[in-house]
């Protein structure tokens, strides 16, 4: 009997390890620029991060809502009031509490700034 709650306990300890270990940031992604940036001319503003939240499930089973990486790609470009984002990535995070769980989405990258004649001309300078 002794035996036996020893195992029963190494698995539930096990469990609760497994459990804590995940789940907690996922799903990286990369991308080279948030918009094409081929032949414009641009500044780089330096580097920045933007985060949304908005999914939530209640008790892991039933999501509602779910993170809008756009918002978090605006947040970061406006937070060095730049255009886009170059050198991307992403994931996301996830908070647990005791009957619910709350997504959210982060995004990093560097700030980019597009010369005034490539915005309106959609075209880099020539020289």
């Amino acid at each position: 009997m002794r035996i036996y709650r020893s195992h029963q306990a190494a698995a539930v300890l096990a469990c609760a390890i497994l459990l804590l270990a995940t789940g907690c940031i996922s799903s990286m992604g990369m991308t080279s620029a948030t918009t094409p940036v081929q032949g414009r001319q641009y500044e780089v503003l330096g580097k920045s991060e933007g985060c949304a939240a908005g999914a939530w499930a209640i008790l892991g089973l039933w999501a509602i809502g779910r993170p809008d990486i756009d918002r978090a790609i605006e947040k970061a470009a406006q937070s060095k009031k730049g255009d886009a984002l170059i050198n991307v990535r992403w994931y996301t995070r996830t908070w647990y509490f005791f009957l619910f769980s709350v997504d959210q989405v982060i995004v990093k990258g560097d700030v980019i700034r597009f010369s005034d004649n490539d915005v309106d001309t959609g075209k880099g300078k020539e020289k």
